[in-house]
């Protein structure tokens, strides 16, 4: 309802609202792409962020599939965001990122095969003519919104995922530092 996926319309669409990692290890078909939108701040579950997990992922994806992950962040903090990136190169061998304009959202794409930012602007160019144009307007924004990616040395894992901690973080420097007014 909310993101207008229409089964009718959409065919290939395969729509799970439920437990993530559960209801991903239930499945046994494999996808072209892989969208995880779990992340709200400052509640993010923690076992949809570990290197374990996105193990699990890669391996409900197609060889030339990929995972895209949208991911909070403010404009002077970006800590989940790298960590988040180091955690899924630990599994992927490309991380790529698009800022979202004017909001505190990040979408991450990992990639199953090695690819470049200038693929995925090649790509976009080759998109035909007819296509339908809130997918190019789209695709186009993407291309504008690319980001260089940086990893930090936190690698959330099973055994040790300091989200919490780090998002409460971010979310009191955010308020201390005001940020707030951002908001208005």
């Amino acid at each position: 309802r909310y993101f207008d996926m229409n089964p009718e319309a959409m065919p290939n669409l395969n729509v799970i609202v439920e437990d993530g990692r559960y209801a991903l290890n239930q499945l046994e078909r494999r996808y072209s792409v892989i969208g995880i939108d779990a992340y709200r701040p400052p509640y993010i579950p923690w076992q949809l962020t570990t290197v374990e997990f996105f193990s699990e992922v890669r391996d409900h994806l197609l060889d030339n599939g990929v995972v895209a992950i949208n991911v909070g962040r403010t404009d002077t903090d970006r800590r989940l965001i790298d960590a988040l990136t180091a955690t899924l190169l630990q599994v992927y061998p490309t991380v790529h990122a698009m800022d979202v304009p004017y909001s505190f959202n990040t979408i991450l794409v990992a990639s199953v095969q090695p690819t470049t930012s200038e693929d995925f602007i090649r790509n976009v160019a080759l998109i035909p003519q007819d296509a339908p144009d809130d997918l190019k307007t789209t695709l186009n924004l993407a291309v504008s919104a690319l980001v260089p990616v940086t990893a930090s040395e936190t690698i959330f894992t099973d055994n040790r995922a300091p989200v919490e901690t780090m998002v409460d973080s971010m979310v009191l420097n955010f308020l201390f530092g005001g940020g707030v007014e951002q908001l208005r």
